[in-house]
């Protein structure tokens, strides 16, 4: 692990923010010790909870000598209009987390999932923001904390404190909207977004001097058998997995700008050892679909690309065959739309697909599932759906193209 000084860290956090917005005259200075800050600012996206949801990550750094203890967590709308007269909303409470669903949000360096942040270190927080269908978002948000502070050795009292910090606005752009990338019936939202925060939510990377979350809004696409299972036959086994050469389609019209093929299929359940982060995307190829997004699809079979890079495609199209290539420890597809053409180094933004259906939501384990097991599936959220974001566990029907 490169450790960076506290002093240095913050020190530019704090310049970052001088130039990124206005100081007011009226503003008390103060020493804080906490401080966080976005990865990138949230985007809203219909989903199919018939929700707005806004999902985004807050850094959060304990700039004391002291243990700290995250207590509660409110989100503020915090809008300000160009002549700094706060609105009649201004830093009313729009969610509100503390302990065990605060907990859930948190996941600490290098892993796990807790509220105490040590001595001029960092943690995560893994934000999914709800407002109804109609509502009016805020155009800025700000996050209160309250925390606890224990002194790093000896047993004096324990000191509370709150503190502002996480100021972001909210893009107002709209989600893009796509078809979709596969057909047929029985397709699994098997890691997807919002909440509690999945491995691609989780999946913040230090790429290029910053953190980016690559796979913010990512979806592993699995599908289940008519018996509601991942395979028949042995597990280790490709040929087991019916799915398999399921035909991955274009999502809009574009020009692939990055793929990569000849990657071997990895042997289910284990993930391959050794690779690096080019050869853990497996075969992939991203798409520019325009107005700065990139629709990402990884984990192909081998020499099964139908394109190359340069081709211009349209919607529907076929692109390649799944399969189970690179960081993958059963065939899925993986897909996501980035804000860049270059994997890792792009975030990942929210999308709606055009139109599809679901049959319900998995109930049961995933890992129970890809041991073999029936996938249990509830009735939760069926129906036809447009112009929404799947959320995790769904099991969702595409149109045959």
């Amino acid at each position: 692990m490169i450790c960076i000084g506290p002093a240095v860290i913050l020190s530019c956090f704090l310049l970052a923010e001088a130039k990124s917005k206005p100081q007011e005259l009226d503003m008390p200075v103060a020493w804080t010790s906490l401080v966080a800050w976005p990865i990138a600012s949230p985007q809203p996206v219909l989903c199919t909870d018939d929700k707005i949801h806004l999902v985004y990550e807050l850094l959060v750094m304990n700039v004391s000598s002291s243990a700290m203890t995250l207590d509660r967590l409110e989100m503020l709308d915090a809008y300000k209009d160009d002549a700094g007269t706060s609105t009649k909303s201004a830093d009313t409470i729009v969610a509100r987390l503390q302990g065990a669903d605060l907990e859930a949000t948190i996941r600490a360096f290098p892993t796990g999932s807790t509220r105490s942040v040590g001595p001029f270190q960092l943690t995560r927080t893994f934000l999914d923001v709800k407002f109804a269908k109609d509502a009016s978002l805020p155009k800025t948000l700000r996050h209160r904390f309250q925390v606890t502070f224990a002194p790093a050795t000896g047993t004096p009292p324990l000191t509370s404190a709150t503190m502002v910090s996480g100021r972001t606005d909210v893009t107002n752009a709209p989600a893009v909207v796509i078809g979709p990338p596969l057909e047929g019936p029985r397709w699994v939202d098997a890691v997807g977004c919002c909440y509690p925060p999945s491995a691609h939510r989780t999946a913040t990377m230090p790429i290029n001097g910053k953190f980016v979350a690559f796979e913010r809004f990512a979806i592993d696409f699995a599908q289940l058998n008519p018996e509601n299972k991942l395979y028949t036959g042995p597990r280790e086994k490709l040929s087991s997995y019916a799915y398999v050469g399921a035909r991955v389609l274009a999502v809009a019209d574009g020009t692939v700008v990055n793929l990569q093929d000849g990657r071997p299929e990895e042997t289910p359940p284990n993930f391959p050892q050794g690779y690096d982060l080019l050869q853990l995307l497996g075969n992939f190829v991203i798409v520019d679909i325009g107005h700065g997004h990139f629709a990402f699809y990884a984990h192909f079979q081998p020499n099964t690309l139908k394109v190359h890079k340069g081709d211009k495609v349209r919607r529907g199209q076929v692109l390649a065959l799944l399969g189970n290539s690179g960081n993958s420890d059963a065939p899925h597809l993986h897909f996501g739309i980035e804000d860049g053409p270059l994997p890792y180094a792009s975030n990942g933004v929210p999308f709606v697909l055009s139109s599809f259906r679901t049959t319900g939501a998995v109930t049961n384990s995933f890992d129970d599932i890809a041991a073999g097991a029936a996938a249990q599936i509830g009735t939760a959220r069926t129906g036809p759906h447009q112009n929404e974001l799947p959320l995790e566990n769904e099991v969702l029907t595409f149109p045959k193209q």
